[in-house]
């Protein structure tokens, strides 16, 4: 990776819109400023936009304080390839998380074009597929990272094979190892599944000497069994031809009893016809005797329907008399009822002590009032027995009147039904005088051809009586041959349905022996198949242990090792006058005897060899750093390396003037094997030290970098 260009918006202690920084023209710099002014918080913001990895715990910690959101870009090239890296983060709530967005682009000449995953994460991979290195790798390697300059140094030996196999590229061999034994799992179950289906040949083969038996019987038995078949198929085709010739009897048969039958019917029908048209005619014959005498007695009934619509007539005037007495009595007992209501508030007023008198206002005495209360009282009383009388007879008349009323609805319905009785009986008698003069001719006519008819058919049906009384002699055998036919029919199926079978054991047989034809070449090509699979799985076997750690891998690194020790040491030399050297041991005795891989690092000094956990302060960051400087370069010079850059974050602090020359020194000897290197530190002496300077300052609004 190149570094071209990085742009940040609000990220940590920047500001926004911090001009872009360019390294196009870098080879070597120093990035300087004050401790706190953002010298570091640069190299985060790379790490940030290409991994999302910095030293912060959490990626709200770098959104630039007072800002809600923050976002980096950053252009770098790869193997001829320019890409751009853009990650915004917007800070989070209490209720919402912060929210992180990744893009990927690449230079297409005309500008650049997005090539993004579908998620974050498919993203994130294709940008560390194009690095060909992860955070971690490039934290042990080309970035020395302020207070973890002993990154590498550090680890376990296991993790430090672990990021060297990284550096030299192992991966790949990892993914041919683990090819390798997946296609060897591969061809050990093809092995098991061979073997299976070859037992399962073997078993089927031991059974060819029971089907060369099972075919002999089966051919034997098939022989008799057609033999029979045969006899009995030819009893049961004479047994048919008997049946077919007695059905055909028995359908003549039913033939005539239908006839007979239906000839019985219309004897029957023609019989009714006859009777029917002797009834007609006696009918017409008395309608026409007897026209006159009915005729004469509709008429007499028509007449004393006369007299009873005037008897009608009086009684709806003796009704109406008899409403009008009712009327009368009412009203004048509507009159009384008045009166007597007047002599009562008469008495009423006579009743008081001063009266007077209702005429001439006079008073009274108690004789006069007394004579004239008596005089009221008689005839209140004379007016109450009148009316009393008057209501009598106004109910007399009531009841009288509603019989009456039902008398005169009976004689009116009386007369209304008989009248039309009359009339339709007139009609009807007109209709029948002048049918039986119409149709008695044509009714005689008709009797005549009925009776001819009926006696051809009596003639027809006594032939037919004759010859069924024949044909049911001829086919008493019927029942009997039928009996006899099933039961050949039955023998028949019973024998064919053998035959079939032992037909079938003969094919079953016969496809047998072919099966085991063909299943003695399938085991010859199974058995082929399985020795070549056996032989493709210890392939395998060799490869997956060739490409794993301990084979291809092993070597590697072993070969690698030297370079990374004479490096260090040619730094080391440089850096201590000599005094000190490095050494990588790649294996170690345990206490049982053996030898195990690891990757154990020794000193030695003016005082001997000793571990690298023995070394503290200036001497233990000079072989921190020799050794990461020797990672660096043996990643920048592997086969198609992508990051040709190098990181160098502080480390100054912990060495005196003269180490401070000699780590400079160190670093400029080694400057043409990175394309670019950046040196971060704020300590002024060493300001001067390189060509570039990239000036990190800090302000009240935010930091500041200037290219000087």
């Amino acid at each position: 990776m190149i570094p071209l260009k990085l742009a940040l918006r609000n990220f940590m202690c920047y500001r926004e819109n911090v001009p872009p920084l360019h390294f196009n023209a870098i080879h070597i710099a120093c990035l300087c400023g004050n401790n706190g002014n953002g010298k570091s918080a640069l190299l985060d913001a790379i790490t940030w936009a290409l991994w999302g990895e910095t030293r912060a715990k959490r990626d709200d910690e770098l959104v630039h304080l007072g800002k809600t959101e923050m976002e980096v870009e950053f252009e770098f090239a790869v193997a001829g390839d320019h890409y751009r890296v853009i990650r915004k983060h917007t800070k989070g709530t209490p209720r919402r998380p912060g929210q992180t967005t990744l893009d990927l682009f690449i230079a297409d000449g005309q500008g650049f074009t997005l090539i993004s995953g579908n998620s974050l994460r498919e993203t994130q991979r294709k940008i560390t597929e194009s690095l060909r290195m992860d955070y971690e790798t490039f934290i042990n390697s080309a970035f020395l990272v302020q207070g973890r300059a002993d990154e590498f140094t550090k680890k376990q030996p296991a993790e430090r094979r672990e990021v060297l196999a990284a550096i030299l590229g192992l991966s790949f061999y990892d993914e041919l190892a683990e090819k390798a034994k997946e296609l060897a799992k591969k061809s050990e179950a093809h092995q098991r599944e061979l073997s299976s289906v070859i037992a399962v040949i073997d078993r089927q083969l031991s059974q060819r000497e029971d089907f060369e038996i099972e075919l002999g019987k089966a051919t034997e038995r098939l022989l008799e069994l057609d033999s029979q078949v045969k006899t009995c198929e030819d009893e049961l085709n004479a047994l048919r031809q008997k049946k077919d010739n007695l059905e055909r009897r028995k359908e003549q048969l039913d033939e005539v009893e239908s006839r007979i039958k239906l000839a019985e019917g219309e004897i029957s029908y023609l019989e009714e016809q006859v009777s029917a048209h002797q009834k007609k005619i006696a009918e017409y014959e008395m309608a026409l005797a007897s026209y006159q005498q009915r005729s004469d007695r509709i008429r007499l009934r028509i007449g004393e329907l006369l007299k009873l619509e005037q008897e009608l007539v009086e009684k709806r005037e003796k009704s109406q008399a008899i409403s009008n007495r009712i009327h009368l009595l009412t009203s004048t007992n509507a009159k009384l009822k008045q009166e007597m209501k007047e002599l009562k508030e008469k008495l009423d007023l006579l009743s008081r002590e001063e009266a007077r008198c209702p005429l001439c206002g006079a008073e009274l005495g108690v004789k006069g009032r007394k004579r004239i209360i008596e005089n009221f009282e008689a005839q209140g009383q004379e007016k109450a027995s009148a009316y009393r009388t008057n209501e009598a007879e106004a109910r007399q008349a009531e009841q009288e009147l509603n019989a009456l009323k039902q008398k005169l609805a009976g004689l009116e319905r009386t007369i209304t039904t008989e009248r039309a009785q009359c009339e339709r009986q007139e009609e009807a008698l007109a209709k029948e005088h002048a049918e039986a003069e119409s149709f008695l001719p044509k009714e005689r006519e008709a009797l005549g051809r009925s009776e001819e008819a009926l006696s051809r058919k009596r003639s027809a049906i006594k032939d037919d009586k004759q010859k069924r009384a024949t044909l049911l002699a001829e086919v008493t055998d019927l029942p009997t041959i039928k009996n006899r036919l099933a039961e050949a029919q039955r023998t028949f199926d019973s024998l064919r349905e053998r035959r079939d079978a032992a037909y079938r054991a003969l094919i079953t047989a016969q496809a047998n022996l072919a099966r085991c034809a063909h299943l003695e070449e399938m085991r010859k090509e199974n058995v082929a198949s399985l020795k070549k699979a056996s032989e493709e799985k210890a392939i395998y076997d060799e490869l997956a242990n060739a490409f794993g750690k301990k084979g291809i891998q092993a070597l590697i690194i072993e070969e690698a090792l030297p370079e990374i020790e004479e490096e260090a040491n040619r730094l080391l030399a440089r850096m201590t006058d000599s005094r000190m050297s490095v050494k990588i041991e790649t294996q170690r005795e345990t206490r049982k005897g053996e030898l195990v891989e690891t990757l154990d690092i020794k000193i030695a000094d003016g005082l001997g060899t000793r571990s690298y956990e023995m070394f503290s302060g200036g001497e233990a960051f000079r072989i921190n750093f020799a050794l990461r400087i020797a990672l660096s370069r043996l990643l920048a010079r592997r086969a198609g390396a992508p990051l040709p850059t190098l990181f160098i974050d502080e480390g100054f602090g912990t060495q005196d003037s003269s180490g401070r020359e000699r780590l400079v020194e160190a670093i400029n000897s080694i400057q043409d094997d990175f394309e670019k290197i950046i040196v971060i530190t704020h300590i002024d002496e060493l300001k001067d030290a390189f060509p570039t300077r990239i000036e990190v300052t800090k302000t009240a609004e935010g930091s500041m970098i200037k290219v000087i």
